[in-house]
């Protein structure tokens, strides 16, 4: 008897008669014990002649317990010998297994089925739905968990066949290789939950993802995309970025994490990626120094496939020029190509590295195999798989390579892997964020006419409907924190006309979506100073209470149905955001129930109710427990927004911040400027130095000579910038810096004065003359 023993899990193993014999699995978290039934096998070979190969039927020639794992060695077969290995995973609860397979002769594998278990002694079981969407419904539900009883199974690569099929539960994996070299297959996983309850299965899996999952805090950036689309240069980004951050910094909004340029900077002309420099004469250092200099980081679109609006002529270009290969199939690049991907590979970490890139949106891949045999990639297998496999493999390579880029650095990177990608979960080993798949980039809902609801009201119905289809309808098991969205949008170019209250009503809803990527795709011109002040309360809130909002549950029937529904999140310790929502033009009465179909920790109790968005409600002072139930009905339309814990956080945590700027003219003096317990200005070797409390700030560069205008201004959100002259040197950022500075202060430095407010950039900063003085230098 051989025994594998996790923290929840209990597996026993039989070698009897020189075969291998697996008995039942015990989840000793749940008390729960499966059996599978004879009709499976640990694994199984199929070579594309017709033969196969498993457990069933392969004499065990070494069987090995070491060190807490457990090692099955099988006779050669065929030319083919197996090695089965288990383990305990890394975090102590889920069992592994990996197959590797060795060859003395060639002999081209099909697949292996890395999981083949019955499941007729199963009390139930669950097999995500799946449909349809950009890409083919086949490729679209790959790499998806399935469900027997109280435990989870899938596989770490993203690209297998996964679910429960003719009363087997498989993970399968396409080859179409021989593995006269050696082939390690991907590792296969199995889970415990504490019953077999949907919300319980949901639950432990998604804790094992988040273990298994790359760093993916709350991020907030700025995007360009619905401002200008492709009608973009460093010109006019760059007074973007600008605007943008001076009115979230005066708003008390932290420094954004990132400012992207989307689509518009490739020169489409060109045989391989390479940015247009008539728009963007110096490439990207310009915004890249930018951002870095407004206290943030620079982020990039790139869209393998070719973009959306020049594929086809791009991919031919490619071709030409010998970058990469034409896929006649879809009409843009093979992105499967090896020749592509190492040109690809080269740039994308080139470009990482020289403009301090810290987010890519890689937008666009596989909308269909290529079929060209004569391309550096292979084809072939059912629905094309052993191309998908190998698309997947080397593009994870490049996910792994701009990682190791950034972590040269001592930095993070954000990547958002968006259309034409199935939405596996183990995706989130490589990439922080996955595009939703069936969703336009914005829709606007047609349950009522257009004069029968607000447009932000049918934007809101449509996106969420679009949720609906993703988690209940087709049935996708992906946590909601890692979902891109495409939202918030505000921009010119998706034709919107927000009121103050509905713009208030979309954003804070949309945060309750839970995504940890939150990506402003508005147009500062469109932007009044109340939905100014409102976008940096939702922002404000957004962030300080993301650890509840990602652990987001979507509720309640089809929005596009005219169903009430809402999202609901809970921490274990009893933090909650019930968001509610009423589609319709009907008043509707409903029942809260705080269960654990409704994520509430089962240990909730005395938690009071606070109103985020809750037009005309009254603040309650009633105390909420486990199982308790709430009463109430929503209007037409109608929005509110629940917080539930022991104290009320609603409070904006900047206090009472005293913004100001300070402005003295450097006549080559070195030494103090000026000094008082709270604030201390002084110039060394032409290096500017400013201390405000825990803040420290240095200049970028040195001042090299005298008559120069220093201005130092401290914005809402406890920013500290530092101009020379008309330009931004460098800034500052700390989150727990003092609210209140005293500004009493004296310096014998010409022109000195101190203005009781922040001064915007505006007023110091002369912008648009990048592009004038390369037109100049040129000519």
């Amino acid at each position: 008897m051989f025994k594998l023993k996790s923290k929840k899990l209990e597996r026993e193993f039989n070698v009897t008669d020189g075969y291998l014999y697996a008995s039942q699995i015990t989840n000793t978290y749940s008390g729960m014990v499966f059996i599978p039934d004879g009709s499976g096998s640990e694994f199984e070979i199929r070579f594309t002649d017709g033969d196969t190969l498993s457990s069933k039927n392969l004499a065990v020639s070494e069987a090995v317990e070491k060190d807490g794992k457990l090692f099955f060695r099988f006779k050669e077969e065929m030319n083919t010998t197996v090695t089965m290995s288990y383990r305990i995973g890394s975090d102590g609860e889920t069992l592994e297994k990996q197959i590797a397979i060795e060859q003395s002769e060639p002999k081209v594998i099909d697949y292996v089925m890395l999981e083949n278990i019955g499941i007729v002694n199963s009390k139930s079981s669950y097999t995500a739905n799946g449909g349809k969407s950009e890409i083919d419904e086949f490729y679209s539900n790959l790499g998806q968990p399935f469900y027997i009883d109280s435990l989870f199974f899938g596989c770490v690569f993203p690209g297998t066949k996964n679910g429960v099929f003719h009363g087997r539960g498989e993970v399968v994996y396409f080859i179409g290789k021989n593995a006269t070299g050696k082939i390690i297959c991907p590792t296969t996983v199995m889970g415990a939950a504490k019953s077999a309850m949907m919300v319980d299965l949901r639950k432990a899996f998604f804790e094992y993802i988040d273990r298994i999952s790359v760093k993916s805090d709350f991020r907030v950036q700025y995007n360009t995309w619905y401002d200008r689309m492709m009608d973009i240069d460093v010109d006019n980004t760059e007074a973007a970025f600008y605007k943008v951050e001076s009115k979230l910094s005066s708003n008390g909004v932290a420094p954004l994490d990132g400012y992207v340029i989307d689509d518009g900077w490739n020169n489409y002309k060109a045989d391989f990626w390479s940015v247009n420099q008539k728009r963007f004469p110096n490439g990207f250092l310009d915004l890249s120094s930018l951002t870095n200099r407004l206290g943030s980081s620079f982020g990039l679109w790139l869209g393998p496939r070719g973009g959306y609006n020049f594929n086809s002529k791009f991919a031919k270009r490619i071709e030409r020029g010998g970058f990469g290969y034409y896929n006649a199939e879809s009409d843009d690049i093979c992105v499967c190509s090896k020749t592509y991907l190492n040109n690809l590979k080269e740039f994308l970490v080139k470009a990482t590295r020289e403009n301090d890139i810290a987010y890519w949106k890689l937008d666009g891949f596989a909308l269909k195999p290529c079929k060209n045999q004569k391309h550096d990639h292979i084809t072939g297998g059912d629905h094309d798989m052993y191309y998908i496999t190998e698309l997947w493999r080397r593009w994870i390579k490049i996910f792994k390579a701009l990682r190791d880029a950034r972590k040269s650095q001592g930095k993070e990177l954000w990547i958002n892997f968006t259309c034409y990608v199935n939405p596996s979960p183990w995706w989130l080993q490589y990439v922080n964020s996955i595009w939703l798949q069936n969703s336009g980039d914005i829709g606007f809902a047609e349950n009522y006419a257009r004069n029968e609801q607000s447009q932000a009201d049918a934007e809101m119905t449509y996106r969420d409907s679009v949720y609906y289809d993703f988690i209940v309808t087709r049935g996708l098991q992906f946590p909601l924190g890692n979902i891109y969205n495409h939202e918030p949008i505000y921009g010119r170019e998706a034709h919107l006309d927000y009121t103050d209250e509905e713009f208030e009503k979309a954003f804070f809803w949309n945060a309750c979506r839970g995504s940890a990527l939150c990506e402003l795709y508005i147009s500062p011109s469109m932007m009044n100073d109340e939905k100014w002040r409102i976008l940096a309360r939702v922002l404000k809130w957004q962030r300080a209470n993301h650890h509840i909002l990602k652990n987001a549950m979507l509720l309640g029937g089809d929005p596009a149905q005219n169903n009430i529904y809402c999202y609901a999140s809970w921490t274990e310790d009893g933090e909650g955001v019930i968001a509610l929502r009423n589609p319709t033009h009907e008043a509707t009465p409903l029942t809260l129930t705080l269960n654990k179909l409704m994520g509430c920790p089962e240990g909730l109790k005395n938690a009071r109710r606070f109103n985020i968005l809750s037009r005309g409600a009254v603040e309650s002072s009633d105390l909420y427990n486990y199982n308790d139930k709430i009463n109430l009905t929503l209007a037409p339309f109608e929005v509110r927004i629940f917080q539930f814990g022991k104290t009320d956080k609603r409070t904006d945590s900047n206090g009472d911040v005293n913004d100001f700027t300070i402005v003295f003219e450097y006549d080559g003096n070195n030494g103090v400027i000026c000094q008082n317990d709270d604030i201390l200005i002084r110039i060394d070797r032409g290096i500017i130095s400013v201390n405000m409390g825990t803040l420290r700030l240095r200049s970028e560069n040195s001042i090299s000579d005298s008559n120069h205008t220093v201005t130092v201004v401290r914005e809402k959100n406890k920013m500290v910038k530092l101009y020379v002259d008309s330009s931004l040197d460098s800034s500052a950022y700390e989150e727990h810096a003092k609210a209140h500075l005293s500004c009493e202060l004296t310096s014998d430095a010409e022109g000195f004065r101190i203005i009781n407010s922040a001064t915007n950039y505006s007023d110091i900063v002369e912008l648009g003359g990048i592009l004038k003085k390369s037109r100049k230098r040129r000519r």
